[in-house]
């Protein structure tokens, strides 16, 4: 009999969490200009955007964004930073394959249905996560994010910022982190 595990049970010790390439390609190699110094110091990490493969570790994007933080937003916080490179990489998401059929429905899905998915399509493959969508009144959500790594809630602050701007409202989203691995996004538009 196999043991059931909660879903918020980081994986076996040794395992490292891995993210599939279209997240490193949305936002690496589409979603930001090209820069020698930057690129650089990414291939030094361990991600070359002229030679992407299927995976990578998730920590990997972590280092990544620290990296982008650092080239292009210098003179902001971590977070605003992290905020602006979560909006570059819903830009660049969608000028990828499956971006291209993503972001030319969200228009017609509307504010409500694309945060009642955005669940679905926030897959970071062997990474424990579990995201909830909770409707709190017609124009206001709040996304629970719980999860076994250390997601960055202004990344995903700015992506869901910049995909509801796709669906053609202006959101206002709040941040509160109650555990470096479980925060809440309270949304309004």
């Amino acid at each position: 009999m196999q043991k059931r595990t909660s879903p918020l049970t980081p994986p076996p010790l040794g395992v490292e969490p891995m993210s599939r390439a279209i997240l490193f390609e949305g936002l690496f190699v589409l979603g930001l200009p090209r820069n020698e110094a930057f690129e650089a110091e990414l291939r030094e990490a361990g991600f070359d955007r002229d030679d992407l493969v299927p995976q990578y570790p998730l920590s990997l994007f972590r280092r990544c964004l620290d990296i982008a933080c650092k080239h292009f937003y210098p003179g902001l916080t971590v977070e605003e930073g992290r905020r602006r490179l979560g909006q570059q990489f819903a830009q660049g998401f969608s000028q990828t394959v499956l971006g291209r059929v993503v972001s030319v429905n969200l228009p017609l899905l509307g504010p409500a249905r694309f945060l009642k998915k955005f669940p679905e399509h926030l897959r970071f493959d062997s990474s424990p996560i579990v995201v909830n969508a909770v409707e709190i009144h017609e124009r206001g959500y709040r996304m629970e994010f719980r999860t076994g790594v250390g997601l960055s809630p202004h990344f995903l602050r700015g992506l869901l910022e910049e995909g509801l701007r796709m669906t053609k409202v202006t959101p206002t989203i709040r941040v509160t982190q109650s555990s470096p691995i479980s925060f809440d996004l309270h949304i309004t538009w």
